[in-house]
């Protein structure tokens, strides 16, 4: 009988043969956190079959436990399908990013277009200007946090096209 540190929960259970398995020993298994592991589960048919979270088996002093082999084939699928198998426990790239090469979680085709609509702006415009993100929302829908996002990563990527040109554009340097 394995206990938690935290009210004696037990992680997991051998009932009939079955071996049933609590969220607390789902998070140390996945490396997942609390509100992670509920949100697998709350939203559990809006996943494919294959990779949906498995049904609670039963309840025991308000602690749900689930199918130990039902769990391990969803985090299996899990990583297989988001593909976090290769990036760790908890399918966190390490660093501080927001799913650049420097680290972070993976990012979405949304915002992929948004960056490119809006490097698309910054490159007809010659530059930034005031009320961008702004504008982009009105234009494109979505909400101002998230275009002012994709402005500054444009922005990021219009210096560094510039930078880039003004290297290929001096002239190289003459020995003296």
């Amino acid at each position: 009988m394995e206990l938690t540190d935290e009210n004696d929960v037990r992680l997991r259970r051998v009932i009939g043969g079955r071996a049933l398995v609590s969220r607390a020993w789902i998070m140390r298994h996945t490396g997942a956190g609390r509100s992670t592991v509920a949100r697998w589960y709350a939203l559990r048919h809006e996943q494919p079959p294959e990779r949906r979270h498995p049904d609670r088996v039963m309840t025991v002093d308000r602690v749900d436990y689930y199918d130990q082999e039902a769990v391990e084939r969803f985090w299996a699928a899990h990583q297989e399908g988001v593909g976090t198998g290769r990036l760790g426990v908890s399918g966190r790239k390490s660093g501080a990013g927001h799913g650049e090469a420097r680290g972070g979680r993976p990012v979405s085709q949304e915002r992929v277009e948004a960056v490119e609509i809006a490097l698309g702006e910054l490159r007809r415009a010659g530059g930034y200007e005031r009320g961008l993100a702004a504008r982009l929302a009105r234009a494109h829908g979505g909400g101002a946090w998230m275009w002012e996002r994709a402005v500054t990563d444009a922005r990021a990527t219009y210096a560094a096209e510039l930078g880039a040109d003004s290297e290929a554009q001096r002239p190289a340097s003459q020995p003296e």
